[in-house]
């Protein structure tokens, strides 16, 4: 299996979620949160139907991916008895995933799990590749561990119950990767954020940006190079979630801000086209919805512990093009200037080309 894992996409997939993949024979470990499980528990439980379920509840969102939440899943398994051929189903948003996959990788040194995001963000992103982490006090994800998910099913029929906020979220993660990885795609959804959250005519893009990141991940399923680029707006965007405690900023706001700083420093020096790079940030401002945060030493210092700084400095991902994604070390001074440069620039520009 590669990096990535399977995926099932398609609406009303969720009735089929054990015959779509194979599962071992053990319990299934069902992990949710109340709220998911209040839209979406029956539902789960007719798919797991015939199979022995130990259900788990757990908050969801990003104040709750903690150590905390990682040891109330582990105590619960273990109090369950957890054995070798049971797994784990994570239900949930990008948060649940990724700490419900962590638990699964700790559980007897590692289960097997599948994932079934609820939200746009866990579709087009967190849910897929195998990353599984907690995030500590002082930085994002800085806790966890690579362990692909068995299967991962994606039906776009359980983001009808998502919240507008949560759904501008995943647009923000649908556009990143396509901008690195597929131009034509990039293009045809530049200028239409808006209205592409409006109408949630999303399902063709979002399908085409797990291929774009199941492609990637498949080449490098551990982050030792290419996987890189898919970073694209989080050096920036990680540094805004930390800095606001993970409460100020949603993860999709905060990227969108990276996003933007990205573009500028891209335009004045990896190639990208400047008055496409100017739109492009305008748009994405205007489609976080909120003021950009003024630099900060604050936010300074959380970019400097980003889980991808290395000896060399802090690594950063620009474009020298559509979906030609550039890996570089980028200074902290470089992030401040892309930043002003972005809200500056702010509702100025052409429309993209292509668009």
């Amino acid at each position: 299996m590669d990096g990535a894992g399977p995926v099932r996409f398609g609406r009303g997939t969720l009735s089929e979620l054990t015959s779509a993949f194979s599962f071992p024979p053990g319990r299934v470990l069902l992990v949710t949160s109340a709220a998911v499980a209040a839209l979406h528990g029956a539902a789960a439980r007719r798919a797991l139907s015939g199979r022995e379920v130990v259900e788990i509840a757990v908050d969801d969102g990003e104040s709750a991916k903690t150590l905390g939440t990682l040891e109330r899943i582990l105590d619960a398994a273990i109090a369950a008895g957890v054995r070798r051929d049971d797994a784990v189903v994570a239900m949930g948003g990008g948060t649940l995933t990724d700490v419900a996959g962590l638990a699964a990788a700790l559980l007897l040194r590692g289960i097997a799990w599948y994932a079934v995001p609820t939200t746009l963000v866990g579709m087009a992103d967190a849910a897929i590749g195998g990353k599984t982490a907690v995030d500590h006090p002082r930085g994002k994800n800085l806790i966890g561990a690579f362990h692909a998910p068995s299967g991962v099913l994606v039906d776009p029929d359980l983001l009808d119950t998502l919240p507008a906020r949560r759904f501008r979220e995943g647009i923000v993660e649908i556009f990143k990767a396509l901008l690195v990885g597929s131009a034509g795609p990039a293009k045809a959804m530049a200028e239409r954020l808006e209205a592409i959250s409006s109408d949630r005519s999303v399902d063709a893009f979002l399908e085409e940006a797990i291929r774009v990141k199941r492609a990637i991940v498949g080449r490098d399923p551990r982050e030792a190079g290419e996987r890189r680029v898919l970073n694209f707006g989080h050096t920036l965007g990680h540094a805004i979630e930390a800095a606001g405690g993970y409460r100020e900023w949603s993860h999709g706001e905060a990227v969108a801000v990276g996003m933007a700083a990205a573009l500028r420093l891209s335009g004045e020096g990896e190639g990208f086209p400047r008055e496409d790079a100017a739109a492009l940030a305008s748009e994405l401002l205007g489609f976080a919805g909120r003021s950009a945060p003024a630099w900060s030493s604050d936010l300074e210092d959380a970019m400097l512990r980003d889980k991808k700084s290395a000896a060399g400095g802090l690594s950063g991902v620009l474009l020298a093009d559509w979906g030609r994604p550039v890996v570089r070390i980028v200074s902290p001074d470089e992030w401040r200037k892309g930043l002003e440069a972005a809200v500056a620039g702010a509702g100025g520009g052409r429309s993209p080309a292509g668009s």
